[in-house]
């Protein structure tokens, strides 16, 4: 079975020596930074102006919660001598039931925030390489790669970005392993 392994790994430099020692200065290769590209790009920072100012209600609105609940800490700690056990007592629930409706507001708006994110740069990232793909077939590039690495939330983390056919030998390599695969079957 490593044998046959070995073969496969063989037969596949074999076959893709023809298409690596082609003529490299007809072969057009290219090189771009999505992450650079989708940073700097007009599409993206109007994306965010628009997610902020969709989002900028509910800041407010923690802000204000916030602010109100520190308030309510801070006339506590304030009145804390003057209040009965009881009185005290419920301000400390009151307090406790409000921060955690405060950190839930936060996570809840963040989560929100985020994923609206996603979405937007997404459909940002799809028309980048929409453009990519046209780029290089209106120019007769032969193959382009992306430098850098986007997160792995995206819908692109590095490789290839547009392929010519003269590239392509995916083709050759089936070929070579339905052979490995008949040869494995045959006893050979």
């Amino acid at each position: 079975m490593k044998k046959n392994y070995i073969y496969s790994i063989l037969a596949l430099f074999i076959i893709a020596q023809p298409v690596l020692s082609q003529e490299l200065g007809t072969v057009k290769i290219g090189v771009v930074d999505v992450n650079k590209l989708l940073q700097e790009s007009p599409q993206f920072q109007d994306m965010q102006s628009a997610i902020e100012e969709e989002f900028a209600p509910r800041v407010r609105d923690i802000e204000a919660k916030e602010s109100a609940f520190t308030e309510s800490r801070d006339k506590l700690t304030q009145d804390n001598l003057a209040l009965s056990n009881d009185e005290r007592q419920n301000a400390s629930l009151k307090l406790a039931s409000d921060q955690r409706e405060l950190e839930y507001l936060a996570n809840s708006f963040q989560e929100d925030r985020n994923n609206r994110i996603q979405i937007e740069t997404n459909k940002i990232l799809v028309d980048m390489i929409n453009a990519i793909n046209k780029f290089g077939r209106d120019n007769g590039y032969d193959l382009i790669i992306n430098e850098g690495r986007l997160s792995q939330n995206t819908l692109l983390n590095g490789g290839t970005l547009y392929k010519g056919a003269s590239v392509d030998i995916t083709n050759d390599i089936a070929k070579v392993l339905e052979k490995n695969f008949q040869d494995s079957k045959s006893g050979g």
